[in-house]
């Protein structure tokens, strides 16, 4: 229910495994063979003195520093920027409201609009319908923007022995009686969860 480019974030992250991939099958080679550790030592000095050649070849005035080096501390700042909003923008989609589009019919004719439901009333909602069920240890709901649609997820802590498709027709039941207050229905995602040693009882029931 994120609104993450998932897509993006594989690509970046293949890249960034083949790089270091490459760079740590270099190094464990010049570890290993001294013919690559002698290769790898004269091209780093050959790109040294290539790069002292560019930077003393391009002088910018009398600050004491080349136009490269500008170059390179500017690519670096706009790289760092990208990065933090590539970062911020991990995970959104989050909102603290449901917008519930309405219809209304007035003299003039049908107007439209968008009710604005706060999360905190949902989320009271949900957990007033499944608070009094011994079966269920703790809820968690909150709100997600889906394609511009208002979305709840609802994490639901099961206790030992519970059956999973029974805390679902709850959940399912809780969630029909919300539906009916809002007057349309929403996206749902319901998430039931137990204790990481009882992950492993099967897909029926919890153990």
């Amino acid at each position: 229910m994120r609104g993450t480019l998932r897509g993006l974030n594989r690509v970046l992250l293949g890249l960034l495994g083949l790089v270091l991939i490459a760079v740590g099958t270099l190094t464990a080679a010049a570890g290993v063979s001294p013919q690559v550790a002698s290769v790898w030592t004269g091209q780093g000095a050959n790109a040294r003195v290539w790069i002292q050649g560019r930077l003393a070849a391009a002088p910018a005035g009398t600050l004491g520093v080349s136009w490269w080096t500008l170059t390179a501390l500017a690519v670096l700042v706009i790289a760092i920027i990208l990065a933090l909003g590539w970062v911020l923008s991990q995970g959104g989609g989050r909102t603290s409201h449901i917008g519930v589009p309405e219809a209304a019919d007035h003299a003039g004719g049908s107007v439209t609009g968008t009710t604005t439901v706060d999360t905190s009333l949902a989320a009271a909602a949900i957990r007033d319908a499944l608070g009094h069920d011994d079966r269920i240890r703790s809820v968690g709901v909150s709100s997600w923007n889906i394609k511009g649609t208002g979305g709840l997820k609802i994490a639901i802590q099961a206790g030992k022995g519970s059956s999973p498709r029974d805390i679902t027709d709850t959940a399912e039941e809780a969630v029909r009686g919300l539906e009916q207050v809002l007057g349309r229905s929403i996206p749902v995602l319901i998430r039931i969860s137990t204790g990481l040693r009882n992950r492993f009882a099967g897909t029926q029931r919890v153990q």
